[in-house]
């Protein structure tokens, strides 16, 4: 080998090498910048409940800053000494006191250790007051790993700021009970100071805007629901509003919604902002009227894909329609105002609840816009997405990373196809519906097993090989499907407790295979038999002859 050779692949062994080591460090950074959010409940923060969130929060785009304070009303469910909270360990604490006295407190790896002027006693409220400051934690790539993002217009070079913390937890700017099982039962109030000449949007009822003579402007919210923690945000631009008018799935209502629009986007905000009524009428005529008409229902264009922020859904797509005749990313980021907000998950284990919920609503509009045809259709598109790697659930006292995978969105919403393919249309939608508007489920915080206990209750039927096979194991159930002597299609699952019923058709005929008919049915002699031809069933099918046709 000459030396010219062995040189040129020495070289190139080291940018190998090189090329390695910065993929595997930009791996590890970027690792690095996923918080924990949600997990076992801390043992001092499991003795309060908190009732009520009073935020003032000053952001400064020149600086990329945030100051504020903090009133946390909390209500003690057990005598306490002392009790945690959650800050970012990037933010820095300037004043904290306990019912107006002054606590000694230590913030360290992200928690704030309070001890308590005096002992709490069961049900007794008190209040805490949390100052702070500081640069945030930036977003790397959000929604997926979460922060503020810091933006400047396309055509302005204004400001445009918008924060997501689903995954990482509200306390990456802010101080709470970081925690999915624990929502402010009576709101929070929200007072946003931003620069004079921009637009500060939060959650919640809007109570006026005051100028505060100092270049900067504040505007105050009051949000009169629950609302889980990663839902509070903010978003800062020199925007428009678009306005629609929502009638009520009944046509009672005349409530204003606004579609907030960076200046050069408004007339692409103006085309798409006309389909909203007539999503918000869809999804309430499948799970109950909308939410939260107390407060309000806006959309702010983001600089980030999306987030279903609690009336104020961030939208950051193309302002086009998907081939099904709506705006995908804002029917589904819309559709968490119900699967996530209204609905909230107690545990991050159970985010299909938001997921799944919200990505089969999708398909519910192709259905309501398009017919049985088009809802097929859809629900193909999502199967593919499907990867079957991971349970669904994968236990309990789950990180929202831990949880978080592609099947709690596909996958989630098939399980609510495959279930409407066993109860019926009509069943199927009593249930879902009865789910979304009951009173001891809207406005709290539920689980799967909840969710489990009510189909039972709804229905009367035991579906526990259903929920077992779909939502807590990874692989797919399978099934042979032969033809007997005298042209008899028989379906035999691997596992003898499933109980999926099973479509087949052929030339002029069709039948559901089930426990009433023996998983079996005479064809005509010589007939191809396609198995599951419309799309109804999530399975391995194999086939035992070449007359019959499954899924691939």
């Amino acid at each position: 080998m000459n030396r010219l050779l062995r040189n040129v692949l020495i070289a190139l062994a080291v940018l190998v090498v090189l090329v390695i080591l910065v993929v595997v460090g930009i791996g590890f950074y970027a690792k690095s910048q996923i918080l924990d959010s949600g997990g076992p409940l801390k043992p001092l923060e499991a003795v309060y409940d908190v009732r009520h969130y009073d935020l003032d929060l000053a952001v400064d785009p020149a600086s990329r800053s945030i100051r504020g304070r903090n009133v946390a009303t909390l209500r003690a469910v057990e005598d306490a000494t002392a009790i945690e909270l959650d800050l970012d360990g990037r933010l820095e604490i300037t004043a904290l006191a306990v019912d107006g006295s002054a606590a000694s407190w230590v913030h360290r790896h992200g928690a704030v250790r309070i001890e308590l002027p005096g002992p709490w006693r069961s049900g007794e409220r008190h209040e805490v007051r949390i100052e702070w400051r500081g640069r945030p934690k930036k977003a790397l790539k959000a929604p997926w790993i979460d922060g503020f993002v810091w933006k400047r217009t396309p055509e302005g070079d204004r400001p445009w700021i918008g924060v997501t913390c689903e995954g990482d937890g509200a306390d990456i700017w802010w101080p709470c009970k970081d925690h999915p099982s624990d929502e402010p039962d009576e709101g929070v109030r929200i007072a946003l100071t931003v620069p004079k000449g921009l637009v500060g949007l939060s959650n919640g009822r809007p109570l006026g805007t005051t100028d505060n003579g100092d270049g900067t402007v504040t505007s105050r919210w009051e949000v009169t629901y629950p609302i889980n923690n990663y839902d509070v945000t903010v978003n800062i631009a020199p925007y428009v509003p678009v306005e629609a008018r929502y009638h009520g799935v009944d046509g009672t209502l005349d409530l204003p919604i606004l579609f907030w629009a960076l200046p050069e986007h408004r007339a692409e905000a103006e085309r798409m902002w006309r389909q909203a009524p007539r999503l918000l009428g869809i999804l309430a005529s499948w799970f109950g009227e909308y939410p939260f008409i107390r407060d309000k229902y806006w959309v702010a264009e983001a600089p980030y894909l999306g987030m279903e922020h609690q009336t104020l859904v961030a939208y950051g797509a193309d302002f086009e329609d998907n081939s099904y005749g709506f705006d995908d990313l804002l029917l589904h980021e819309t559709a968490h105002e119900w699967w996530g907000n209204a609905v909230t998950a107690a545990d991050w284990a159970d985010f299909w609840l938001h997921e799944g919920f919200a990505t089969w609503a999708e398909a519910a509009c192709a259905d309501s816009l398009g017919g049985r045809k088009e809802y097929l259709r859809y629900m193909r598109l999502l199967r593919h997405r499907i990867a079957n790697r991971k349970p669904i659930v994968q236990g309990r006292n789950l990180t929202a990373a831990k949880a978080y995978t592609g099947d709690i969105y596909a996958k989630g919403a098939w399980v609510l196809h495959m279930l409407r393919g066993i109860l019926g249309d009509e069943t199927f939608r009593r249930v879902i519906l009865g789910f979304a508007t009951d009173p001891r489920i809207r406005y709290h915080t539920v689980t799967t097993g909840d969710w489990i206990a009510w189909v039972r209750e709804a229905t009367g039927r035991d579906l526990d090989w259903f929920w077992s096979r779909y939502l807590y194991r990874a692989e797919l159930p399978e099934a042979t499907v032969s033809i007997e002597p005298g042209d008899r299609v028989r379906v035999r699952w691997k596992d003898d407790a499933f109980q999926l019923p099973v479509p087949v058709s052929w030339e002029g005929g069709r039948a559901v295979l089930g426990p009433a008919n023996g998983w079996s049915v005479a064809v005509p002699e010589g007939a191809t038999v396609t198995v599951d031809p419309e799309g109804w069933t999530l399975a391995t099918y194999v086939a035992r002859n070449a007359r019959i046709i499954v899924p691939q």
